[in-house]
């Protein structure tokens, strides 16, 4: 069975943004790095949606 390794990424963000996306973390039960995860797929799925539509 291979087993799959993820690459840390150190990741700087800045108090107030980290804050929002902390919150929201909280509000959905996910740590702050799921919650990232989540938030750059959403964000990766719009962009490809429009750059379909062009």
């Amino acid at each position: 069975m291979e087993k799959r390794q993820i690459a840390s990424y150190p990741l700087r963000l800045e108090p107030r943004m980290r804050a929002k996306v902390q919150e929201e973390a909280n509000r959905n039960r996910r740590s702050l790095n799921a919650e990232l995860i989540v938030l750059i797929e959403e964000g990766l799925n719009v962009r490809a949606k429009q750059t379909e539509q062009e």
